[in-house]
């Protein structure tokens, strides 16, 4: 009987692993990044001075079905992600440490590369480049 009770125990201690995982994947994607609000043009120009907190950057484009995850590498390189799965068009949620398609599980780095099926295409990118303090993104 002392058998029995150990596998069921040890069974229910995994699960409870498993389950608290994933509690703690959707929580990390709650947690709300800053945002900047873009205005209309074919390129977006943001403020270095936004990335004083963080290292991601939600930049709001009101006129485009997705917004953009605006990631710093260094002082001078900066990558800009459509925030729209490459799996089937879903709405992405970021965090600092990568993008989450909460439609279908797919999960991207913050390069846009696939981290997680279904998604096997990876993330749309815009280019960008530093001038004056601005980080310009070229739509």
């Amino acid at each position: 009987m002392q058998r029995r009770n150990f596998i069921k125990q040890s069974c229910l201690a995994c699960g409870g692993l498993l389950l608290g995982g994933s509690i703690l994947t959707m929580l990390e994607s709650c947690q709300s990044l800053p945002t900047y609000k873009a205005t209309k043009g074919k390129e977006i120009n943001v403020p270095v001075s936004q990335f004083m907190q963080s290292k991601v950057l939600v930049v709001s484009a009101p006129w485009m079905s997705f917004d953009i995850l605006l990631v710093k590498k260094t002082e001078e390189e900066y990558k800009a992600l459509y925030m729209k799965c490459s799996h089937q068009d879903q709405i992405l949620s970021a965090t600092e440490t990568g993008l989450f398609c909460v439609a279908h599980g797919s999960s991207f780095d913050l390069d846009g590369n696939v981290q997680k099926e279904p998604a096997i295409e990876p993330l749309q990118q815009f280019k960008t480049r530093v001038e004056n303090n601005q980080i310009i993104i070229t739509l």
